[in-house]
């Protein structure tokens, strides 16, 4: 069995490169953005999709807490992509339940009723040192937050990073943003979990810092 390719990107705090955020001592897993039955959902609109998407997430996922055994898989909202794929999300957390302990589910701007009828969500988690929120209610969440030195650790953005070679190869890539929001505080951005999301760059002035995550590797921007 290969050992998971990760990254250090702070104390204890390891970047996996299949998009995942783990907490070696405090044995949480974190990840954002999954939008799992994309294809589904979409298909139902009258998009014409390939069938691809939910086996390799769920795959990734279990290979994923096999590999790192946490305690706690944190979902960091929009689990599922839209009401036309809420059976589907529902069965995949059903599936991920036997191999972690606890999920906790983070309510994001896609994650709907239909879904939320099903499994219980919070709209932020906190574990020491860190505090969890989706992103699209930021500042809300922000100003109530209490902590002054708590990483504030979100998605909704799904941040990535364009490399070319000047010969004509492009390659758009998931990346995890760290940036500074006060003398005291960060917040970290995590890629899009889901194949289906491109993502874009994001734009901060603030930024310290970017990990891209690539099959088999996962290094910082400032190394690129």
């Amino acid at each position: 069995m290969k050992a998971p390719v990760v990254a250090v990107i702070d104390n204890d705090v390891l970047l996996d490169s299949r998009r995942a955020l783990v907490h070696a001592t405090q044995r949480w897993m974190a990840v954002a953005d999954i939008h799992f039955g994309y294809e589904v959902h979409r298909a139902r609109q009258g998009a014409l999709l390939p069938d691809f998407g939910m086996p390799q997430i769920e795959e990734t996922l279990l290979a994923l807490l096999a590999d790192h055994l946490p305690r706690r898989l944190i979902l960091v909202g929009d689990i599922m992509d839209g009401s036309g794929s809420a059976v589907e999300t529902l069965k995949l957390l059903e599936n991920l339940q036997p191999h972690v302990p606890e999920i906790i589910c983070i309510l994001g701007n896609h994650d709907r009723p239909a879904l939320r009828k099903g499994w219980p969500f919070v709209e932020t988690h906190r574990e020491p040192r860190f505090l969890f929120s989706h992103g699209h209610h930021f500042k809300a969440v922000e100003n109530q937050a209490g902590d002054a030195d708590a990483i504030h650790i979100t998605g909704h953005e799904h941040p990535a990073i364009s490399l070319n070679d000047g010969a004509g190869l492009r390659l758009k890539l998931p990346a995890l943003v760290r940036e500074k929001i006060s003398e005291s505080r960060e917040r970290w951005l995590l890629p899009a979990f889901s194949p289906w999301a491109a993502g874009g760059a994001y734009k901060s002035t603030a930024i310290i810092q970017q990990w891209i995550c690539a099959p088999g590797r996962v290094w910082s921007h400032q190394e690129a």
